[in-house]
């Protein structure tokens, strides 16, 4: 079937992706602000998954859709080329948010005369050794708290190209050989990357289970960037999901319920079990795919809620994602320190995750604004330019 170009190359904005992204970036914020109240109501009271899981589809599926569009408009080099050049971004601003992250935490111990946030943070080796710590960061095994979702993102992004090539003539082979790394690691948590200092302990989010969803999301935006239909036809499949998806949902519900009654919860105790994050467990996999399903059959592309004035953070931090996590990952730290030092509690943690918001928020218009005065100027420029060759 021929590929319309104009499709490719004239594309439509989908906005769930910034909506959804802006909301993940909050949730990653407010989660990680340990033992504030507004925890226990994000993405993660939706079912068996938490914002890390939206954020990781999210990006697959806009990098697919994204070099996907390159691939069959330019070439596989071309595309390559770009996803390497996104892979080195995004790892000269992991070193560099890494850098900022290291004096902030160093700069709170000092404040208080006590390591007892660097060794929250997993950081007192870098304070013990900052040389040896700074080269192992630089591999990617020194991972603090908070800091172990950009290596993840770098990792997963340098797979990309070899995955697209491959889905042009074996799509389901690379489908399944990319399922089958996750079912092996299902049955073989030694199948990891070792951490810095102790090599027994692996990356947070181990890559060979995370490439799936990931994957699994880019191939969804390739098949939309060569003209695919999206829309779900199969009726059994939807309402599996939405089974899935609302037991999901239940199980959670009376798990967080256990928060205020210890006798509301009858899952809880299983639930710890087999709710594994770092190798993203079969239940939680599940879940969030029958969830995303759900969501993106019932919201449409053109949504009204999604041109409301009440979306317009969540959409203008969508658009700016990479700024507004490593923004994030600073302003949680703080959050953390301010709220512990002062013992805050309902107010003060109110106070504090809606000023971290807001600033995310304030950060995104600002970037925002100076990115179309860019554009506007660039084209004031195009445009006089042609006017004088025509003279």
């Amino acid at each position: 079937m021929r590929t319309d170009i104009t499709k490719l190359i004239q594309p439509t904005r989908d906005l769930r992706v910034d909506f959804f992204r802006g909301l993940a970036l909050f949730c990653i914020f407010v989660d990680h602000i340990p033992g504030s109240w507004m925890s226990t109501f994000t993405i993660r009271f939706t079912g068996l998954y938490d914002a890390a899981e939206i954020f990781i589809f999210i990006s697959g599926y806009t990098a697919g859709l994204v070099y996907g569009r390159v691939m069959e408009t330019s070439g596989r080099l071309m595309m390559s080329l770009r996803v390497f050049h996104r892979v080195w971004q995004l790892y000269v601003t992991h070193v560099f948010l890494f850098v900022l992250f290291m004096a902030l935490i160093g700069n709170m111990t000092d404040a208080i005369n006590n390591p007892i946030y660097a060794e929250e943070f997993r950081a007192m080796d870098f304070l013990k050794e900052p040389g040896t710590a700074i080269m192992m960061a630089l591999t990617l095994q020194f991972q603090p708290d908070f800091m172990d979702i950009l290596p993840l993102y770098i990792v997963l992004l340098t797979l990309l190209p070899f995955f697209l090539m491959g889905l042009r003539k074996f799509q389901w082979v690379v489908l399944t050989l990319s399922f089958s790394l996750w079912l092996a690691v299902q049955f073989n948590s030694n199948i990891a990357l070792p951490t810095y200092p102790d090599p027994e302990t692996k990356w947070f989010f181990n890559p060979f289970a995370w490439q799936f969803l990931f994957l699994f999301g880019a191939a969804l935006g390739r098949y939309k960037a060569v003209g695919g239909d999206a829309k779900l036809s199969n009726k059994w499949l939807f309402w599996s999901a939405c089974v899935v998806s609302l037991t999901g949902f239940m199980v959670q519900f009376f798990w967080t319920l256990e928060l205020y009654d210890p006798n509301a919860s009858i899952f809880a105790e299983y639930a710890v079990l087999a709710l594994n994050k770092t190798q993203l467990s079969p239940p939680r996999l599940l879940n969030v795919l029958a969830t995303i399903l759900v969501v993106s059959t019932l919201l449409t592309p053109d949504a009204k809620i999604l041109r409301y004035r009440a979306s317009w953070p969540l959409m203008v931090c969508g658009r700016h994602s990479l700024y507004i996590f490593c923004c994030g990952i600073l302003l949680s730290a703080i959050g953390h320190w301010i709220i512990a030092e002062l013992y805050g509690e309902f107010w003060l943690q109110t106070l504090v995750l809606i000023s971290g918001i807001s600033i995310m928020i304030m950060v995104a218009a600002f970037i925002d604004w100076y990115s179309k005065s860019q554009s506007d100027r660039s084209k004031v420029k195009s445009d006089v330019l042609m006017t004088m060759g025509s003279q």
